[in-house]
């Protein structure tokens, strides 16, 4: 942690200095994890990692803004980050390996864990300061599509990262303030409803229920089943009542069918959809 603190304080001096050119950096894949686990780098600088295990690996960024092939042992992949933010990333091989990658420039940075969640589920709000010191209080303003915005004060550790945990309950964007500067960039995150679909008997008898931070009721809910070609086709329409919820009777073909429930967007919201659940008859 703190070589990771001296490199942005490195990083913090060569704003005072002439333009610096582009940089490369390397990180190596291990079998452990990353090393360096944690990166600081400019705008327009390149991360290359490089596959030092045996196993493969995969880097895979969390908002879909990179994705590797199968690294094989030696092969490497590269990137070049050119706005000043902060990223996360992961091992697609291995999704619990983990790193993020701040691009510091003259302001505090600002990234989000991801850019598509579930109602209520949590996303990880992180970034940078440029002077890499601990103690230092970063403001973030959370500012949701439809209710009141507000404001999280967090405090910076030891290499002067910062990060916050947020369970967006509609779509939502993020931007950071420290001594004076704002991000460059407002992260938002798009929020998808809860979609709960089950049967309540062997037979034809279903519930569905939608949940969001506003109502769903008497919207259309499709039942739709996958073919054999892997397409979904609807099958069964279900109108919600008050409460954004129903039970109802569906029919599915004899055998094993996959079937979910699936609801359209609305204002704040993306498309809606439950987990695939096999039902058999």
């Amino acid at each position: 942690m703190r070589k990771f603190a001296f490199l942005i304080a490195a990083l913090a001096a060569l704003v005072i200095a002439a333009p610096a050119t582009a940089a490369t950096t390397t990180i190596m894949i291990k079998a452990n994890g990353f090393s360096p686990n944690e990166t600081a780098i400019r705008p327009g600088d390149t991360v290359t990692w490089q596959n030092a295990d045996t196993k493969a690996h995969q880097i895979v960024s969390d908002t879909g803004l990179f994705r590797s092939k199968a690294l094989k042992t030696g092969e490497k992949f590269s990137y070049m980050f050119e706005d000043a933010s902060s990223y996360s990333y992961h091992d697609g091989l291995a999704p619990s390996t983990m790193g993020p990658v701040h691009v510091v420039a003259d302001d505090v940075t600002i990234g989000v864990s991801r850019i598509r969640s579930i109602y209520r589920n949590p996303v990880r709000v992180f970034g940078s300061i440029p002077s890499g010191q601990a103690g230092q209080q970063v403001t973030v303003t959370i500012n949701p599509y439809r209710g009141v915005t507000t404001t999280e004060t967090v405090t910076t550790d030891a290499d002067g990262t910062y990060e916050l945990s947020y369970n967006p309950t509609i779509r939502t964007s993020f931007s950071a303030r420290w001594n004076g500067t704002t991000s460059a960039r407002s992260p938002q995150v798009s929020v998808r409803p809860l979609v709960v679909f089950r049967a309540l008997n062997r037979k034809s008898l279903f519930f569905v229920r939608v949940r969001a931070a506003t109502s769903y009721a008497h919207k259309v809910v499709r039942i739709q089943r996958q073919n054999s070609h892997g397409a979904w086709v609807t099958t069964t329409r279900v109108r919600l009542n008050r409460f954004s919820q129903r039970s109802f009777v569906a029919r599915f073909p004899l055998g094993t069918t996959r079937a979910r429930a699936w609801v359209t967007r609305k204002p704040g919201y993306t498309v809606g959809f439950s987990t695939t659940k096999l039902i058999t008859r």
